[in-house]
């Protein structure tokens, strides 16, 4: 099966001299459809900065990246606007939510730029509103909203669209342990479910634990993947919804 999301040699260099920092290091990468690919490291290790140059939100020195037959590497501002809007989803790190607008229209806003009917926007923002346990909230702003709370509208706007790719920086960040691994089921199921390719960026162990593939970055560079036991295994399958080994 051809991979969905793709990176060969990606290199990111900041600064100069004394103050330059590699933070992508030659990364090659492949995610098909149907796969959790967790990629996990320290802060610092280059997790952000990588996911960035997957959305096309940034560009590498070096290397290029593809999601289905789009290069994003050399696409357009507009190709990578419409690739967003309708094929990825991102979740970042500082959320970036429209403040003037409430949960629910923040939630709304990949469905209007995709020009879904009125009636389907709502069905579909109410469901992923319910999905993160924010129905309640659905009337408020972000500056009325927590931070986990604004994280969770994030997540929503992210899957709401139903995209084919899902790219997500540290999502359960602000969450408490509870509604951290709710959060990472969700995305789970959503993946196996949809058949989404998804690759999410975690410093917590924990959390690989819904993972198909545990990668993880030290200064910029994939490493091996991380070993997993055969209790973790079988832990993980159960998460899944498949039948113990």
């Amino acid at each position: 099966m051809r991979p969905v999301v793709r990176a060969e040699g990606l290199v990111r260099v900041f600064g100069d001299g004394a103050l330059r920092t590699v933070a992508v290091d030659g990364v090659d990468l492949e995610v098909r459809a149907g796969e959790v690919v967790v990629v996990r490291g320290p802060s610092g290790s280059g997790k952000t900065t990588l996911l960035s140059l997957l959305a096309g939100i940034d560009a590498p020195g070096a290397g290029t990246a593809w999601i289905d037959d789009v290069e994003v590497t050399r696409a357009s501002e507009g190709d990578l606007a419409r690739l967003r809007a309708e094929v990825v989803g991102v979740i970042a790190q500082d959320f970036a939510l429209v403040e003037m607008l409430t949960a629910a229209e923040n939630v709304e806003l990949p469905l209007r730029i995709a020009r879904t009917p009125i009636a389907e926007r709502e069905a579909r923002v109410a469901e992923a509103l319910e999905a993160v346990g924010l129905t309640p909230h659905a009337r408020q702003r972000p500056d009325q909203l927590s931070g986990g709370q604004q994280q969770r509208v994030a997540i929503a706007r992210a899957l709401v669209h139903r995209p084919r790719v899902l790219l997500a920086d540290e999502p359960t960040a602000q969450l408490d342990s509870a509604s951290a691994r709710t959060v990472m089921e969700l995305i789970a199921d959503r993946v196996h479910r949809d058949d989404m390719a998804a690759v999410v960026t975690t410093h917590d162990p924990e959390l690989a634990a819904i993972a198909d593939r545990v990668i993880e970055i030290h200064d910029g560079r994939l490493g091996a993947p991380a070993p997993t036991s055969r209790a973790e295994a079988r832990r993980r399958r159960m998460l899944r919804g498949e039948a113990p080994a």
